[in-house]
């Protein structure tokens, strides 16, 4: 793809969400292999095949609360709106999981502590294995590992914001 053709897709991706992609116009600008690895990421970062909306953007906010309490989250939350996940769950989510029927609160957690590389207590991994099987994991790790990326390449460039001064809008 011509370096044109990117930087349209950042300028309708910024447009659309709200998002500042300074981040991704200077890896373009300084790397155009780079970048191309980079675009070829984003499917996996969105990848969701089995699990349902609520279930996929509990735990992919969960781990952006750990990684990111700024942009990036405020992204994600608006994409999890864009997919009909409702507002209340969304809430519950940003407020530390209160609210959440069992099986999302246990979700929560559980993505929590896998992202913050915390210990996972026995009995929550036995309830999170009942209401997963391998192929729904195996997504869910997909989900949540791909949560790291974009607050990592943000904080390594100095584009992450203090916590204190953004406000997640939902």
């Amino acid at each position: 793809m011509a370096v044109r053709d990117y930087l349209n897709e950042i300028n309708e991706f910024e447009s659309h969400y709200q998002y500042d992609s300074t981040y991704m116009r200077e890896l373009l600008e300084h790397s155009s292999e780079g970048y191309a690895k980079f675009d070829n990421f984003m499917p996996l970062a969105s990848h969701r095949e089995i699990l349902d909306p609520e279930t996929y953007w509990v735990a992919k906010l969960a781990a952006m609360q750990v990684e990111d309490c700024g942009d990036c989250l405020q992204l994600n939350v608006r994409m999890a709106l864009e997919n009909n996940v409702s507002k209340q769950v969304i809430e519950s989510v940003l407020n530390g999981g209160s609210g959440l029927p069992n099986n999302l609160r246990d979700l929560y957690e559980f993505a929590i502590r896998v992202t913050a590389h915390d210990s996972i207590e026995k009995d929550l991994k036995d309830r999170i294995n009942e209401l997963f099987d391998k192929n729904a994991l195996l997504e869910l790790a997909l989900c949540i590992a791909t949560a790291k990326v974009f607050p990592a390449i943000k904080r390594t460039l100095g584009y992450a914001k203090s916590c204190s001064l953004v406000e997640i809008k939902v």
